[in-house]
């Protein structure tokens, strides 16, 4: 049995869309959206790591457990293992979910196929991909693609990740989605180490643990859920949900 910890870091102040956090999906608040398709996968627990009053008062009036962290940490991978050490007992969790704040509508069935990677024991970290259906994605620089290669039955290990399209020639490309697993021991190894080269030229911080050799094992699915980056992915996913909410 893998027990395993969700954590979803939050921040009100993003560059692209601060506040996000907050904003009103179907009447309920993203962090709160998110949370909720958390619990839904019942594979373990589920806490928030926040750094603001506005959002910790917000969590306190719905009941849902959080840690308060530093506010001036570099990532949400960062806020992720600075909540699980300020866990007692944190000892007892075989594998860390880092699960973004901004993707509300994230599929349950999507942390089920993460966490099932896992119960591979030479699987350190692993994270999960969809096919590239809409041909607008392979010159979307904020989609970010990956090439891969087969692991074993329908896993598969990452060889790189890029804003371009990768591999060149290929017929099938594959988007990376950024939900992240990891054994507590290979969270902390990944923080620690230092940015690497390609990490600061792709903007991608999993290109880190590539380059300190920690293998990213994926598995794939159908659909990618739709990430609140800006104000106007926000609008889309309420056209897409048909709502008629202000933005």
């Amino acid at each position: 049995m893998l027990k395993t910890l969700i954590v979803i870091p939050v921040r009100m102040s993003s560059s692209r869309f601060p506040g996000k956090p907050l904003v009103n999906i179907e009447g309920r608040t993203m962090v709160e959206k998110v949370w909720q398709n958390a619990k839904k996968s019942k594979i373990g627990d589920v806490l928030v790591a926040c750094c603001d009053k506005e959002i910790e008062k917000v969590l306190t009036q719905k009941s849902i457990k959080y840690i308060y962290t530093k506010k001036a940490l570099k990532s949400g991978t960062d806020r992720v293992l600075q909540a699980y050490e300020k866990i007692k007992g944190n000892t007892r969790y075989d594998l860390i979910i880092n699960l973004q704040g901004d993707i509300p509508l994230v599929n349950p069935n999507h942390l089920r196929k993460l966490k099932n990677l896992f119960y591979d024991k030479k699987i350190n970290m692993g994270t999960l991909a969809s096919l590239i259906k809409d041909k607008k994605k392979l010159k979307d620089y904020n989609i970010v693609k990956i090439a891969m290669c087969n692991y074993k039955n329908d896993i598969y290990r990452a060889l790189y990740f890029s804003r371009l399209t990768i591999p060149y020639g290929a017929k099938k490309h594959y988007e990376h989605i950024g939900i992240y697993g990891f054994r507590p021991e290979i969270l902390k190894q990944f923080v620690d180490a230092k940015k690497s080269n390609i990490e600061n030229y792709e903007k991608l911080e999993q290109l880190r643990a590539l380059e300190n050799n920690i293998d990213i094992h994926v598995g794939v699915v159908k659909n990618p859920p739709i990430s609140i980056d800006t104000p106007n992915d926000l609008k889309s996913l309420i056209k897409h949900l048909n709502l008629k909410v202000k933005v």
